[in-house]
């Protein structure tokens, strides 16, 4: 599907006919329809080969049953493919809404999974190469809707539903194959039980208030997604994924949390009360509590590394050196990754030890979660972390 060449002139608007434009996006979209098909029909006959036929016949009918799902979402959004400086209907879905519907297409490949036995050898990798895969598109595909001038409320919609799906999706089957536990299915449903919150407020003629901008909402959901997608993988443990999950789900019961409050007029976000109790709450979460987990973190580190081969072998020198990273607040989120994934090492190696690994795991994620905190030397990672590719100030809710 290519797209027209006015977009090489972001400065000359075309006007476009909306019953025209219609017709060529219903035309797009059956063709999406049928190459979701084709896809969907390639991986059943993919999978005979190296499953129970059962299993690959129950695998067909979950992922064509999201394939319907995303596909009706699409339909029922085309008319919204505008631009918010344009109000004309564009005939073309541009290439981010090609990459956000290949996303989708990996969410139906993923939802096949679910409620089947844990898959072995080399397919047990599927479910998480699929969705980090799906998690790598999502990254970019807001970017590329940027640079090709093609924002529009129908890729906007797109986005969040296929994000909320893909989610959901992921967390099922990790409670599914014991990675997480059955509670942190809550969190998996929590953007729909928020929208279902906001219409029923609404059929009750309660009002809704708007949510101000926030920095960590993109933060804490990019975050989400990518331990979702970690905790897929075949090679790591339960007992990490499983303590894990609780630091997870603390940022994101707050954010939603805290939003509710906002939505429901429990809290109004403008008033000098709220703004200086969230300057508090930065403060000590986003500077002074960090600070305290690099310097624990860091001596956890050193005791771990003492303990286990000394502290001037190869490896332990190299370990040392991240975790004299963390102590200055150099790069302090990928340092604190890196000392996570040596906790949890450590934790697969010996068993759970508060005392050491699950402490030093604890440390580490805090400052995943919230950065280097005060007195940090060079944080390059936020602005990656905080700012959309193609925009040059901080990212918006």
């Amino acid at each position: 599907m290519q797209n027209p060449p006015t977009l090489a002139e972001p400065g000359i608007m075309t006007v476009y006919d909306d019953r025209q434009s219609i017709v060529s996006l219903r035309w797009r979209w059956l063709v999406i329809a049928l190459l979701y098909g084709v896809v969907l029909l390639i991986g059943y006959w993919s999978l005979r080969q190296e499953w129970q036929s059962g299993l690959a016949v129950r695998w067909l009918g979950l992922a064509t049953l999201t394939m319907v799902i995303q596909i009706v979402i699409l339909w029922w959004a085309l008319d919204k493919n505008r631009r918010p400086s344009d109000g004309s209907l564009l005939p073309f879905l541009g290439y981010a809404n090609g990459m956000t519907l290949a996303r989708g297409l990996l969410t139906c490949l993923l939802a096949g999974f679910l409620f089947a036995p844990r898959p072995v050898g080399l397919l047990a990798w599927a479910p998480a190469l699929l969705y980090s895969l799906e998690r790598l598109l999502d990254y970019f595909d807001g970017y590329v809707a940027r640079i090709t001038h093609h924002e529009t409320r129908l890729g906007v919609i797109l986005d969040m539903e296929f994000d909320s799906v893909g989610f959901l999706i992921a967390v099922m089957l990790a409670i599914q194959y014991g990675q997480l536990p059955p509670w942190y299915i809550v969190l998996g449903l929590a953007r729909q039980l928020f929208v279902l919150g906001l219409w029923l407020r609404r059929r009750w003629k309660l009002p809704v208030y708007e949510l101000p901008p926030s920095e960590q909402g993109r933060l804490i959901a990019g975050l989400q997604t990518t331990f979702a997608s970690v905790v897929l993988w075949p090679t790591i443990a339960p007992q990490i994924t499983q303590l894990a999950s609780y630091l997870f789900a603390v940022p994101l019961i707050y954010s939603f949390g805290r939003d509710w409050l906002v939505v429901s007029g429990v809290v109004d976000a403008d008033s000098p009360r709220y703004l200086a109790w969230r300057w508090l709450v930065k403060q000590v979460f986003e500077g002074w509590l960090p600070l305290a987990a690099r310097l624990a973190g860091a001596i956890l580190a050193l005791v771990l590394l003492w303990q286990a081969t000394g502290l001037l072998t190869g490896p332990a020198l190299f370990w040392g050196a991240i975790a004299l990273l963390l102590l200055l607040g150099v790069v302090g989120r990928a340092a604190a990754l890196a000392l996570a994934v040596l906790a949890g090492l450590d934790l697969m190696a010996t068993g759970l030890n508060w005392s050491s690994n699950g402490l030093l795991l604890v440390c580490a994620l805090i400052v995943v979660h919230l950065g280097s905190g005060r007195f940090a030397l060079w944080r390059p990672e936020e602005r990656l972390l905080r700012i959309k590719l193609g925009h040059a100030g901080p990212s918006r809710r």
